[in-house]
């Protein structure tokens, strides 16, 4: 599994700095790009606890079907046979 630094950095190579952040929709990474854009992305609602720091170095990375990037704690692995649709 690839970690989430390591496919952001593959999708946006012009990032600067990433940071977790907290608010009231849950936990999300803050990334900065060389032109002062602001992105963010999700954290895993079971990937962190409110009130400990969040490691982003330890963080894996999962796709959603959409694309979307997620940070997460989780270790995905295949489980099954892949069927072609």
């Amino acid at each position: 599994m690839r970690t989430f630094l390591s496919v952001l950095k593959e999708r946006h190579p012009n990032a600067v700095s990433a940071q977790p952040v907290v608010g009231p929709n849950g936990a999300f990474v803050s990334v900065v790009l060389e032109d002062n854009t602001k992105l963010t992305f999700p954290i895993g609602k079971k990937s962190y606890t409110l009130g400990e720091p969040i490691d982003l170095k330890s963080m894996n990375a999962l796709i959603a079907e959409d694309g979307q990037l997620i940070a997460t704690a989780n270790v995905y692995q295949d489980a099954g046979v892949a069927v072609s649709l």
